[in-house]
């Protein structure tokens, strides 16, 4: 069995690491996006690299330091290093759980009774910095950050190494760069979204009433003449091209303008198509998946493009890869992983993996699928285990995690 490390202490902030953490910031600006990525081994730094980026006391890697966030229903959560396979214990179990979400580097565990919520913040310290035509990777030591409060439950999006923590009634913004003064530094504004906010070039993006997306600044206040209709936004994601949101009549798209402005239009579903609830992709990758009522939608983002990729089984899960080909995951309801082409060709399948947790009510909803350039993730709550599945090499099953219990995954790096 692999070997658990305890999750070590905070270290307390200090004026030091806030400036270092100032200083990655500006050095991040000047930062040439034409610079190719480093070809040296994988070897850590904790120094600045060849633009003077400063991690902020976390060592700069050569390659995404890769591992999964795997949560238990119990409110424990662990980080597996997928290199290693080393697992390090991030928190211990509370009987006071409420919901489990992450931000692709932060994880956020609720715990409450009645209207208030208390968020327990984890840092993984592990994340790639997307950067022109290439990237940083950053690796350090987990820590707790401490806890912030409020009212409702919590729900958590990600845009542009920031995290939005939404109460009701009130976004507080956690930028990752900024984690070393303190979440009481983290800004809090008051605002009413209908469905999830998203940071994205110096603004939030505010779903109103129900039935359009506003650009706001970041204290909340709306430009006059920014709203993109969108009715019922249930979901919203990052993409390489921009900011995305899943509306009932397609989905709105926000890219940033010369200047820094956010620009937003739609991209309408083909006539009489059944709408997604939710689209999933690989990050910083310009395709989006969702599960459509005879098979998978594949959004092209670039070319803001709708595509219906049919199957004779119906899906229950869909994600992008994102890559050159198109390439779509899915799992089917009979708890078959499959491979789709861009054309919606089946191109490869597996025998069933997921079948009993698929039957089990209390288990199927957490039966979940998280693709990286190689391999698919893919959580059986009822075994208790996560297989890893090479998708470069026809969904072969490469690995299987053990002794788990998969009520929530993640990965980071």
């Amino acid at each position: 069995m692999d070997a658990h490390r305890p999750l070590r202490a905070p270290r307390p902030s200090t004026a030091a690491r806030s400036t270092a953490l100032l200083v990655a910031v500006l050095a991040l600006t000047a930062c040439s996006a034409s610079t190719p990525a480093s070809d040296s081994p994988a070897e850590s730094r904790t120094g600045s690299d060849a633009h003077g980026i400063d991690g902020g006391g976390a060592a700069e890697v050569a390659a995404p330091a890769r591992a999964l966030v795997i949560a238990g229903h119990d409110g424990s959560a662990t980080l597996l290093d997928l290199e290693t396979r080393e697992r390090t214990t991030l928190a211990e179990a509370r009987d006071d759980l409420v919901s489990i979400q992450s931000d692709g580097r932060l994880l956020y565990l609720a715990h409450g009774a009645g209207d208030r919520t208390s968020v327990e913040v984890i840092d993984t310290a592990r994340w790639t910095m997307p950067h022109g035509d290439h990237s940083h990777s950053f690796r350090g030591e987990p820590r707790a950050l401490g806890a912030l409060d409020g009212d409702g439950l919590p729900r958590i999006t990600a845009g542009e190494q920031r995290g939005a923590l939404r109460f009701d009634g009130e976004l507080l913004l956690l930028g990752h760069d900024a984690l070393g003064d303190g979440l009481d530094a983290a800004p809090r504004v008051g605002i009413e979204a209908a469905g999830p906010v998203i940071p994205f070039a110096g603004h939030l993006l505010v779903p109103s009433g129900g039935t359009e997306i506003q650009v706001a600044d970041e204290g909340g206040v709306p430009i006059p003449g920014s709203g993109i209709p969108c009715t019922d936004p249930s979901d919203a994601d990052i993409t390489r091209v921009g900011a995305v949101f899943s509306c009932a009549e397609g989905a709105v798209l926000f890219v940033r303008e010369v200047g820094g402005a956010a620009a937003g239009e739609s991209i309408p579903y083909p006539e009489g198509a059944v709408p997604t609830a939710q689209l999933h992709g690989r990050t910083d990758r310009p395709d989006l998946a969702g599960v459509a009522a005879d098979g998978a939608w594949l959004l092209d983002v670039r070319q803001r493009t709708w595509t219906l990729l049919a199957s004779d089984v119906p899906l229950v899960r869909a994600t992008a890869v994102g890559d050159d080909d198109s390439r779509t995951i899915a799992i089917d309801v009979d708890g078959r992983i499959r491979i789709f082409g861009a054309d919606g060709a089946l191109l490869a399948r597996t025998e069933p993996l997921v079948a009993t947790s698929l039957r089990d009510a209390a288990s199927r909803d957490r039966v979940q699928l998280i693709v990286d350039g190689q391999f698919a993730y893919v959580s059986d709550p009822t075994a208790g285990v996560v297989h890893e599945l090479d998708h470069l090499d026809d969904l072969r099953v490469s690995r299987t995690f053990n002794d788990l219990d998969p009520w929530f995954v993640q990965l980071v790096g």
